[in-house]
């Protein structure tokens, strides 16, 4: 199986890869694009909100469902969704109407990399749980990174409306590929593990469950003040478009480089020690950005807080696909990831009243703090946690 295994693992990741470039291409310009579009700052936190209010509701019930019929046809649907849905970015004439369309594209991305993530782990060989799930998440932060360098030169040379087909034309490849590519039979070879399911309930109940629950959760609040508001700051201390998606393409390219190299290690280490160190250290670099001024001071804190995010997803990664395989893998990682999304609607909207109220500083400094929360959190949950050993 381990030929087989890697043979998909390498299949996948390309794939969904390519998709999240698409996905990228927008990231950067969506604030912007709404801003254009008459919004102030509390809607543009809504819009973004929007997304990741479909993804918390949906995410545990597509896991829960994918961990029942498979994963293929829930990745194959979510790439098509995609296609379909980045026409839609090119209609509106007032902002209010892409809280319905990021609505939509954030109910369609629960189909896409969480199942993904699923599936890696599934096939995973025990003692390289870390180096399956790392090397994904690698493709997926390289494919987001890529795309806001690409989103923000596209817009910079053939305008908005470009993106979006951008983002809409290499979703469906990416689907063309999965059909064609991604082995049925590997899950059917799975089914016995596809099985395992438990509550969503008793998951919760669960110590380190719910640790990772809330680090996520308070982790993604902070983040997403960065990732939703940089882009206005950038622009205010006069960055053009293709500026902004360089500083955030190092954030996540960084992240991406390190995903296999720390997967590895958290193999062998045990992996909450990567998660508090991490997190820690991004609550501080963003506590820096609204102190410091021009493009290299902004992207040298983006580059350390890609590097400090790098260091603590593959730990979080690798005990939610242990947990997962007693669990029920697309059933937990639906739940955590419902916990990024959760944090990531909190977020954008809090951040919009601090804004609107305090002014743009602010927004990082809370951010922070919340960062450090979820660090906090791994320390109180996982306290006495200790990995499995490898067979």
């Amino acid at each position: 199986m381990n030929r087989s295994s890697s043979g998909v693992l390498f299949l996948l990741s390309i794939s969904v890869g390519v998709a999240m470039i698409g996905l990228g291409i927008i990231w950067p310009i969506i604030p912007v694009y709404a801003v254009e579009l008459g919004a102030g700052g509390f809607l543009v936190g809504l819009i973004i909100a929007s997304f990741n209010i479909s993804r918390t509701f949906f995410n545990p019930l597509a896991g829960r469902l994918s961990d029942k019929w498979g994963r293929k046809k829930f990745i194959v649907g979510g790439l098509f969704s995609y296609s379909l849905i980045s026409v839609l970015y090119v209609l509106p004439a007032q902002a209010e109407s892409l809280i319905f369309i990021r609505f939509l594209h954030g109910m369609t991305s629960v189909l896409v990399v969480p199942i993904a993530m699923a599936l890696a782990a599934d096939i995973a060989p025990k003692q390289k749980l870390g180096l399956y799930m790392g090397t994904l998440n690698m493709a997926v932060m390289l494919g987001l990174g890529i795309g806001p360098v690409l989103g923000g030169t596209i817009r910079d040379h053939w305008g908005m409306n470009a993106a979006f087909y951008a983002m809409g034309g290499l979703a469906f490849f990416t689907c063309i590929l999965v059909i064609f590519f991604i082995p049925s039979e590997m899950e059917q070879h799975l089914s016995g593990k596809i099985s395992k399911r438990m509550s969503v309930k008793k998951m919760l109940s669960h110590r380190i469950v719910l640790g990772i629950f809330i680090m996520r959760f308070f982790t993604a609040s902070g983040q997403g003040a960065v990732y939703t508001f940089l882009p206005i700051l950038a622009l205010q201390m006069g960055f053009t478009s293709s500026q902004v998606g360089i500083i955030l393409g190092a954030n996540i390219f960084l992240i991406a480089f390190l995903q296999r190299s720390m997967g590895k290690l958290a193999d062998r280490i045990n992996p909450k020690y990567f998660i508090i160190s991490g997190t820690f250290a991004s609550g501080l670099f963003v506590l820096g950005m609204p102190f410091v001024e021009g493009f290299g001071m902004i992207l040298f804190l983006n580059i350390l807080m890609g590097m400090a995010n790098g260091l603590a997803l593959p730990g979080g990664l690798v005990i939610t696909g242990q947990l997962g395989r007693k669990m029920g893998m697309a059933s937990l990682m639906g739940i955590t990831d419902a916990a990024w999304s959760l944090g990531m609607i909190v977020s954008p909207v809090l951040s919009g009243i601090i804004l609107d109220l305090f002014g743009l500083s602010q927004v990082f400094i809370i951010g922070s703090i919340l960062i450090l929360t979820g660090s906090v959190a791994v320390i109180f949950f996982l306290r006495d946690y200790h990995p499995e050993v490898a067979c």
